[in-house]
């Protein structure tokens, strides 16, 4: 396995670095070598635990201020099995209780349980939509790891432009290795994973765009991904200043039990219209969906 060489490569020179003892032509360990290797494993294996996503129990959140917006939302996923069911639950600081979309093997369609505060969109505590995976299950449709999936284009995006001024910095911990390394934030914001609503985006500066906002991927002791989270104030004089932080979680493995049962056709409303559909999940998706 790759990440395994790359690992026990790494290992072998940190334990030179720490046993030996510069001396006259000895070249001292290269920390920053080290880092970029370490570094570059750790993506490898961002990127390979969700090109092979298993049954997992996962989570997302996203705290973000900017002038007047202020967000608070948490997204739990599962997935189980192949072809895998979903089921997504998502909870905002306005809402008592979470939302769910939920989707069945291979179905073509997804069930959706209203929150309090989108329960006047339909007569009934349930609506069924065509399914968001169309004709197969597609990773990146999931919309926890849909984040996963955005961050890796701005992560690979950062590095073509940043080249070698892109931050690598590796630390060991008791429970593993974190990795500090960021992206811009003006292609996060392309990338649509950071929530500034499009009126308000002319107040993000040239130089906001142009800032690296730090990003650490937690690894454990076997280089197996656990978890990433993109933080940072950003800034520009008298510019309205953004605050995010968004991460995501392994919380564990599903289960069949985490899993609602399909409801009865009798507290479902079916829409079908694909227009009508659109119209739904704008609403439902909207933090204002009276609007």
């Amino acid at each position: 396995m790759r990440i395994g060489r790359v690992t026990a490569g790494l290992l072998a020179v940190v334990m030179l670095a720490g046993c030996a003892k510069a001396t006259a032509g000895t070249p001292e360990a290269n920390k920053a070598a080290a880092d970029r290797i370490l570094a570059d494993a750790a993506l490898t294996a961002f990127q390979d635990h969700f090109r092979e996503l298993g049954d997992e129990h996962a989570r997302v959140f996203n705290y973000l201020n900017f002038g007047d917006t202020k967000i608070t939302s948490e997204h739990e996923s599962f997935k189980l099995g192949n072809p895998p069911m979903t089921v997504l639950l998502r909870t905002r600081d306005d809402e008592s209780e979470p939302s769910a979309v939920l989707h069945p093997p291979d179905a073509p369609l997804d069930y959706v349980r209203l929150d309090e505060g989108h329960a006047h969109l339909a007569p009934t505590p349930w609506v069924s939509v065509p399914s968001l995976y169309g004709d197969e299950f597609q990773t990146c449709f999931l919309l926890t790891a849909w984040l996963a999936c955005h961050l890796d284009s701005a992560l690979a995006q950062t590095k073509v432009e940043l080249r070698e001024e892109m931050p690598r910095e590796a630390v060991r911990t008791e429970d593993g290795v974190t990795v500090t390394t960021g992206a811009l934030l003006g292609l996060m914001i392309e990338e649509g994973f950071i929530s500034i609503p499009e009126e308000e985006r002319d107040k993000v500066t040239d130089a906001m765009r142009d800032q690296i906002v730090p990003v650490t991927i937690e690894l454990d002791a076997e280089m197996r991904f656990t978890g990433f989270e993109i933080r940072g104030k950003v800034a520009d004089g008298d510019a309205t200043p953004l605050e995010l932080q968004i991460g995501y979680e392994v919380l564990g493995t599903a289960t069949e039990e985490d899993f609602p049962e399909v409801p009865p056709a009798d507290q479902i409303t079916n829409i079908s219209d694909p227009a009508k559909a659109d119209e739904f999940w704008e609403k439902f998706n909207s933090r204002d969906p009276e609007e």
